[in-house]
C-alpha cells in the first residue's frame, strides 16, 4: 500500500514539474519568436522585382470563403436528408 502511494506521489511530482517545464519553457521562447516574426515580416519576391509599380492584387475579397461555407452547409443539410432505411443493395 504505502508502495503505491510514493508511486502516485512521484508521479504526481514529474507531472508538476513537468508542467512548470512547459510554461517556463513557452515562456522564454515566445519572445524570441515575435521577433524572428518582426524580421521575417517583409516578404520579398524575386519575380517581381523591376516593376515600377506595385504589381501585386489586394487579398481583400472573401468570396472564396463564402463559396466554402456555401458547399459545406450544402453538404451537412444533404446529409440531414439522407435515408437512414437505405442499403447498399439499393
Amino acid at each position: 500500500m504505502m508502495k503505491l502511494m510514493k508511486h502516485r506521489l512521484h508521479r504526481r511530482l514529474l507531472n508538476w514539474i513537468l508542467a512548470a517545464a512547459f510554461v517556463i519553457g513557452s515562456a522564454i521562447v515566445s519572445p524570441g519568436t515575435a521577433l524572428a516574426q518582426d524580421e521575417e515580416s517583409r516578404i520579398y519576391d524575386a519575380r517581381l522585382e523591376g516593376y515600377p509599380g506595385n504589381v501585386r492584387l489586394e487579398s481583400r475579397s472573401t468570396a472564396l470563403m463564402w463559396l466554402l461555407l456555401v458547399v459545406l452547409a450544402a453538404l451537412c443539410v444533404g446529409v440531414m436528408f439522407k435515408n437512414a432505411r437505405r442499403t447498399h443493395l439499393d
